[in-house]
């Protein structure tokens, strides 16, 4: 953050320790600051009614929610029954008389002027619309990873952003608000494990298509054509007991509505990194292998290396990042669920590196999670979980907490609960939150920059000045993407 943003800031705290934002914001002038003091919640918007939404609607709700959007009508009745099962009276005060609508255009129309904040759970092909629109409103927003379709898009929601410094933003990466990522983050900048060089990231997950399902008719008073936003209209993949199609989760596997398995779950992974060595945008990247399965969907297996140049931060590192299934093992439903996690923990395309480290430290009967990152270090290694356990390489470089990946450890509504009461407390205390749009714009970019690399295929290697490709006049066209008209949200 700038000097400028941290002045103006400091500069919107009132008597009352909540923030005098710019009289434009919707709802937020001097009269809601005096409201939320003494006692009244945020008013708050869900975009996005899916799994992801119902997950955290707990978390949601510790404020008034307003309305609610889902152009899948069936998305609302399983949040409605989502709520009642909690039996917590406070969620249930704060979902009363809800307004739902089947478009976030609507719901702004509607009720825009009556929110303070809005929360983004859809695919990943409609996050930057509502974020901007809302943005544009004065309206806080918070935005599940990885942020952004493409890396063009990163570019515009921090630029919109920074035109706007009185928005507190927040990036959906739970795992940064955990106690564990900031110890773990704060022992490396100390120098606990010497200079670090190299990371080694991998991920469980095979977000991809292996036979393309047959299309069918959308559900029953669903509006598909606005789902598909500013994406081509595609066929209705529906899921089934082999593979998760298209809606309401499978597009995490489609190029132009997800970005594969980096996009699934890469921000969370690598955010830990980004804190810890104060990464911000690679100068290269080299596919080391991609393997695809059906045209139009994602790699089932990717090997990318993002470099870093040195810095006043860091030296150079190297980010390895590893995904899907390894090689030999076949990408058929009897190696893989139906949302793209292998079977067993051997089939999966964990680095040798990581397997290394295991193997050196004694871990074969108790290894480490499905999914982390392992620092190298000159003096100690670190592996850490976004789930929040960590252990150090030998032990004495720190603290170790164990992996978090049994059900008795990891409840994913209490886990969230705190990245969300984060973004809320940011509001009304006037302040940046801790994972906002500075911060994660970058990593989400990187993420991109990944799914850039497996179009340009194994072997490539891309030069990248952080918004250009420079070196590959094809590959730098999937920097960005053609919208349908009146979804494009680089217009107004």
């Amino acid at each position: 953050m700038n000097v400028s943003r941290r002045s103006l800031f400091k500069g919107m705290v009132v008597a009352s320790a909540l923030p005098l934002f710019n009289i434009g914001c919707a709802g937020f002038g001097k009269g809601r600051v005096r409201q939320v003091a003494k006692g009244a919640k945020l008013r708050v918007a869900l975009v996005g009614c899916g799994l992801q939404s119902r997950q955290i609607i707990n978390a949601v709700l510790l404020e008034k929610l307003v309305a609610m959007v889902d152009p899948d009508p069936a998305m609302f009745a399983l949040m409605d029954t989502e709520v009642a099962e909690l039996k917590d009276p406070g969620c249930s005060a704060n979902y009363t008389g809800v307004k739902k609508f089947a478009t976030y255009q609507d719901m702004f129309e509607a009720v825009g002027a009556e929110l303070d904040a809005v929360i983004i759970e859809t695919p990943n092909h409609q996050h930057i619309l509502p974020a901007v629109m809302a943005i544009r409103r004065g309206i806080h927003v918070f935005l599940d990873k990885p942020l952004v379709l493409t890396a063009a898009e990163g570019d515009l929601l921090l630029a919109e952003t920074r035109k706007h410094p009185g928005i507190v933003t927040q990036t959906g990466t739970y795992g940064h608000s955990f106690p564990s990522m900031k110890y773990c983050a704060d022992r490396i900048q100390e120098g606990a494990l010497g200079e670090v060089k190299e990371v080694w990231a991998y991920d469980d997950r095979c977000n991809s298509i292996y036979t393309r399902p047959a299309a069918v008719p959308p559900p029953k008073g669903m509006d598909w054509d606005s789902w598909c936003g500013g994406s081509p209209v595609c066929d209705f993949y529906p899921s089934s007991e082999d593979q998760d199609g298209m809606h309401p989760h499978g597009w995490h596997s489609w190029i132009g509505y997800g970005n594969g398995s980096i996009g699934n779950l890469g921000m969370h992974i690598m955010d830990v990194a980004f804190l810890a060595l104060g990464l911000k945008d690679p100068d290269k990247v080299t596919c080391h292998d991609v393997q695809f399965a059906c045209k139009g969907a994602w790699a089932y297996r990717d090997v990318f290396e993002f470099h870093f140049p040195a810095t006043k931060e860091h030296g150079e590192v190297a980010l390895h990042w590893w995904d899907g299934l390894k090689d030999g093992v076949p990408y058929k439903k009897e190696f893989v669920n139906k949302f793209g996690v292998p079977h067993k923990r051997e089939w999966l395309n964990i680095p040798p590196r990581v397997i290394e480290e295991e193997k050196k430290w004694g871990f074969e009967k108790d290894p480490f999670y499905k999914n982390g990152v392992l620092f190298v270090g000159t003096k100690a290694n670190l592996w850490f979980t976004h789930h929040g356990g960590y252990r150090f390489l030998p032990r004495s470089a720190g603290w170790c907490m164990p992996r978090l990946d049994r059900p008795e450890d990891f409840n994913y509504r209490r886990n969230t609960l705190p990245h969300v009461r984060e973004f809320y407390t940011a509001i009304k205390e006037g302040r940046e939150a801790n994972d906002n749009f500075e911060y994660g714009v970058p990593l989400a970019k990187t993420v991109c920059l990944g799914n850039i690399s497996a179009l340009a295929g194994k072997g490539s290697v891309l030069e990248w000045n952080g918004k250009n490709v420079t070196n590959n006049a094809e590959a730098d066209k999937w920097v960005t993407q053609e919208y349908r008209k009146g979804w494009d949200p680089f217009e107004g």
